[in-house]
């Protein structure tokens, strides 16, 4: 029996909406530089990692618990843009010469800010475990893990995870210039829809999956692409669903039985 989620409609339109927001944006930017109304020079920034950076930040704040996370891609992103804006826009970035060489210690002292701030003020409003929500529906009972303890976030490195609790409840992953794996063959899913959000830039995700499980992939692709190569085995348990979503942006992932 398949298992209705109210919550699960609102997630997937907000990440349409960025998505819809974002390529409005991008194309305005190169019309305009198309027709000498801004600099040429700002297409180097419209299409580099930076940018790029600074779009999965953005991307992050449309969860509660990820807005931490999401600010510090923002700025890293954004630090590292200076020297490009300071170059197309001189008159406004006046002596920012060896800007990231000199000013880099700022990242350390903005990522303590931050993890102080969110970790000893807000910690109890951006947990993950504080977003679950439970379905109660006449004549069935489900439950609805939209974002569970498992969460990982790899820029420039990598790593693989084995997850081995009883069940999966969902989760997040985010790998930049990196790569992620992460085995889900030793676990079970719960009654109702689980979910697991995955991003990759300039990196990729590899799932593994057992092939009787009911995968929904809700994921947008920007010059990447993401897969389901399992071979499925039969019957499907569809009460007990993984909706996989999230954003692929020069980057690839793929899930494998």
């Amino acid at each position: 029996m398949e298992t209705s989620n109210q919550f699960s409609t609102p997630p997937r339109r907000r990440s349409g909406l960025f998505f819809g927001l974002g390529l409005i944006a991008v194309g305005a930017i190169l019309l305009a530089i198309n027709f000498g109304s801004l600099p040429q020079g700002l297409k180097s920034i419209v299409f580099s990692w930076q940018m790029l950076i600074v779009v999965i930040g953005i991307f992050n704040l449309r969860q509660r618990h990820q807005i931490p996370w999401g600010i510090t891609l923002i700025s890293v992103g954004t630090f590292f843009m200076i020297p490009k804006l300071a170059r197309v826009f001189p008159m406004y970035f006046p002596g920012v010469e060896n800007f990231t060489a000199t000013y880099w210690p700022l990242l350390l002292i903005f990522a303590g800010v931050i993890f102080l701030v969110f970790r000893y003020f807000f910690s109890d409003y951006f947990d993950a475990g504080h977003w679950k929500h439970r379905i109660h529906q006449p004549g069935k009972h489900s439950s609805s893990n939209i974002y569970g303890s498992f969460e990982k976030n790899s820029v420039f490195g990598s790593g693989e995870h084995i997850i081995l609790d009883e069940e999966f409840k969902g989760g997040e992953i985010n790998s930049i210039f990196g790569g992620m794996t992460l085995d889900l063959r030793r676990t079970k899913l719960p009654e109702g829809d689980s979910y697991l959000e995955v991003n990759a830039v300039f990196g990729g995700v590899t799932l593994y999956i057992p092939g009787d499980w009911a995968v929904i992939s809700q994921m947008d692709a920007v010059f990447g692409g993401f897969e389901d190569r399992r071979r499925i085995i039969e019957p499907v348990d569809n009460s007990r669903r993984l909706i996989i979503k999230g954003a692929c942006v020069f980057g690839g992932g793929e899930i494998i039985g």
